[in-house]
């Protein structure tokens, strides 16, 4: 089963007494972390220390963070009232916290102070790394994170905004989940928070578990950053990826067998079967192919994606993808965790053979020739290798 992110919420309050009502709430909710964002506080920097200490009786066994930003990293104006690392220093001396938040771009003599200073009182650090431009390049977000570890800290997190077209910015919030995957494999005992911000990064707060990141920032009211989703909206999502499960997910490039296989499979094991092609179908009011001409093979591909969700709430069952499931690596990271993948393959001939009098394979449309079909399925070949935990031939 895949790790299930720990979601942290952000106290944003002003004042200390809305702070700590504020606390009172988000110690009901199931939420495991809570942030204090020092840099929303309209009070005294004396005060702070006591804060911190309140907020940690309030919320009981939930973990703390205590973070303080600049409006140069993306804070509010009252964070720069508050001398650094001063304040940091005194959070961590005579207040009380599980984590203190430092950002890494302030130095090597900085942020070690903050370390030794967070170790002395048994106070987990966090490196952070914040971009509200731009997604940096996968080689340059691996060395951002490579620093934070240099730096000693416990923990390092990125965040960025993905710029651009949607094209653009869908592949900066892809090429910063795979700088996580990277890292997190080549350093398991470092744990990452990343995320990708803003409406196009969402994607990267539901699923970034899915790659190594091990919190996710949500809200249960004012956002502290942009595009951080409501809790019940996290939570709902986190209950059907994180829960781990016993699908069995048969994938394949079209005519393979997939649909007869799970239906036979559904004969022989009494489990429930689900066509993917014919849910997105039903669902949709329309063909296939019709979506293809109307909306483009991109929202189709959204459509599936977005399905996974549904179908790890369900029984233990046979789940038949659709052709080009398994070309977007979110999904078959998705269907991982929810299960196995069988990959079913046959050859070209013996595809065409099965879908030469098909109207419905908007992929072959004036293509429906065995050299065509060869051509394709190498190009996906690899993607289907590469997701399979188990492979059966089908011809014959």
């Amino acid at each position: 089963m895949t790790n299930r992110p720990k979601i942290c919420i952000p106290v944003t309050a002003v004042t200390r007494d809305e702070i700590t009502d504020t606390a009172r709430r988000f110690a009901t909710l199931p939420a495991e972390m809570v942030e204090w964002r020092v840099d929303f506080f309209a009070g005294y920097e004396r005060e702070i220390p006591a804060v911190t200490k309140e907020l940690k009786e309030i919320l009981g066994n939930k973990e703390l963070i205590t973070t303080i930003r600049t409006t140069n990293e993306g804070g509010e104006s009252n964070g720069d009232r508050f001398p650094y690392p001063e304040t940091i220093c005194k959070i961590l001396s005579e207040g009380k916290t599980d984590y203190i938040d430092v950002e890494i771009h302030r130095g090597k003599e900085i942020v070690s102070a903050v370390v030794a200073e967070a170790k002395a009182n048994g106070v987990k650090v966090i490196g952070s790394y914040h971009n509200f431009e731009k997604t940096p390049s996968e080689e340059e977000l691996t060395a951002i994170l490579e620093e934070a570890r240099e730096l000693g800290v416990d923990i390092g997190k990125a965040a960025c905004m993905p710029a651009g077209t949607d094209e653009e910015q869908r592949e900066d919030v892809m090429r910063l989940l795979s700088a996580t995957e990277k890292m997190s494999a080549a350093y398991p005992e470092f744990p990452l928070i990343t995320m990708s911000m803003g409406k196009a990064g969402e994607m990267s707060r539901l699923y970034g578990g899915l790659y190594g990141s091990t919190v996710s920032f949500g809200c249960a009211g004012k956002a502290s950053a942009p595009g951080q989703i409501e809790l019940d909206a996290m939570t709902a999502v986190f209950d059907k990826i994180y829960a781990g499960g016993d699908q069995i997910s048969l994938i394949g490039f079209m005519g393979v067998g997939k649909s007869t296989i799970s239906h036979k499979l559904h004969e022989l094991t009494g489990r429930p079967e689900v066509d993917t092609d014919k849910q997105i179908v039903e669902e949709q009011g329309c063909p296939i192919s019709q979506i293809f001409e109307e909306k483009g093979e991109a929202y189709f591909r959204r459509l599936e994606t977005d399905l996974i969700d549904e179908l790890g709430t369900l029984p233990p069952g046979i789940i038949s993808c659709g052709g080009g499931m398994a070309l977007r690596d979110i999904n078959v990271k998705k269907l991982r965790a929810i299960g196995n993948i069988v990959l079913l393959t046959a050859t070209p001939e013996t595809i065409y053979e099965r879908v030469k009098d098909s109207t419905d394979r908007p992929l072959l449309n004036g293509n429906m020739n065995v050299p065509y079909i060869r051509q394709l399925m190498e190009k996906r070949r690899p993607f289907y290798e590469k997701a399979a935990t188990i492979r059966v031939a089908t011809d014959g």
